[in-house]
């Protein structure tokens, strides 16, 4: 080979090449972009320096979560003190820093709920100095929710806002937190309450149709044996299945608590609704009522599929039925429904272990959200 061939051959890269560091506009804060990750950090006037938040390289929607983040870290080290012009702002940081902290659900489905009930704060709280707030904004924000045919849902972002102050009381940012104590919206809780006849008939019907109603009258059946949540039943992993029974972590416990995990031992009903859930699918999964792709349905997905087969199962019955009436029903049932049923069954037949199959840490809650009972029966006292 000649000196000239060697010349131009292309050299081997031999080391990796230095991370980029960019400014951001911030005094103090940069940008370090290597092959891997992202970092923004602030450097102290004695020359050390501090990593105030991370993305992965080439996830354009993290970096920008990450550099907002940052920023407002480091006007908080700069100005000495927690920057927050508005209300929104206080809703902004607490859904970037502590939100995903704060909540054990970080699920799809969990975090747009969320984001929803920031952007309808924020629309009515958002332009608002934080020590400004007072109670009877509170209560306005209430009547406006109502007003908008949403009194439930208003409660439960108010109790989120009344978190965000908490945290903003922590921040130095208000002085007192004027959501405390609040009188909520009255709502009139509306409790379906559903049969076992009508489970299994639904069942029943669903073994005679195509694939996907037919996964999802297995899946109602089982809810009904199990007395498992639709959050736990939607995305049942087959490796639940074991000699001992069906078994899963319980989908509901507050932050902090420690796992349960709920068996249910077998039974000739239990293992024959799982066989023909499992035959259900033409190829063996991972999820035993996965969609056709084999994934876990997504709680709006389920949704649609769900009221498709509803309207299926009732028109079959009753052919009049239209379809904006559907969950007025006397024969419609969602599969939330079906835990309720399945607990008030175990109550009704005095079984030793009903509460074991509820899994509440209270029983009180067991009777005030799941006893369906319409009668009472009891012994006389002699």
């Amino acid at each position: 080979m000649t000196t000239k061939q060697k010349q131009n051959m292309p050299k081997r890269q031999i080391c990796k090449p230095s991370p980029r560091k960019e400014t951001t506009g911030i005094d103090r804060l940069y940008k370090r972009v290597g092959a891997r990750k992202v970092s923004f950090y602030y450097q102290y006037p004695n020359g050390s320096s501090e990593t105030l938040a991370t993305a992965i390289t080439g996830d354009r929607q993290a970096i920008a979560e990450a550099e907002r983040k940052a920023k407002r870290l480091a006007l908080d080290i700069n100005e000495g003190q927690v920057i927050a012009g508005s209300v929104a702002d206080i809703i902004e940081r607490f859904s970037v820093d502590i939100a995903p902290t704060h909540y054990r659900d970080q699920s799809k489905d969990g975090l747009a709920v969320r984001k929803g009930t920031y952007e309808n704060l924020a629309k009515f709280f958002g332009k608002m100095q934080p020590n400004a707030l007072r109670t009877v904004h509170g209560y306005q924000y209430l009547e406006a929710r109502a007003k908008s045919g949403a009194p439930a849902k208003a409660n439960k972002e108010l109790s989120l806002m009344s978190t965000i102050c908490h945290y903003a009381v922590r921040w130095g940012v208000m002085e007192a937190n004027p959501f405390v104590g609040m009188m909520q919206n009255k709502t009139d809780k509306s409790v379906r309450t559903v049969t076992r006849s009508q489970i299994v008939r639904f069942y029943l019907w669903s073994l005679k149709q195509p694939q996907t109603f037919r996964n999802l009258g297995c899946a109602a059946m089982f809810a009904y044996l199990t007395g498992f949540r639709a959050a736990e039943v939607r995305p049942f992993h087959v490796s639940g299945l074991s000699a001992a029974g069906v078994r899963v972590i319980n989908a509901k416990r507050k932050k902090g608590e420690d796992e349960v995990s709920k068996l249910r031992e077998w039974s000739p009903k239990l293992r024959a609704v799982v066989a023909r859930a499992r035959q259900t699918h033409k190829v063996e999964r991972m999820y035993l009522f996965a969609n056709l792709s084999g994934s876990p349905y997504s709680r709006s997905g389920w949704g649609s599929v769900w009221h498709d087969a509803m309207m299926a199962w009732v028109s079959s019955n009753d052919g009049a039925v239209k379809a904006e009436l559907l969950v007025t029903h006397l024969e419609y049932f969602s599969l939330l429904d079906v835990r309720p049923a399945a607990i008030t069954t175990k109550l009704r037949n005095r079984d030793g272990d009903a509460y074991d199959f509820a899994a509440h840490a209270n029983p009180a809650t067991t009777h005030r959200n799941y006893d369906r009972r319409k009668e009472k029966k009891a012994k006389a006292t002699e």
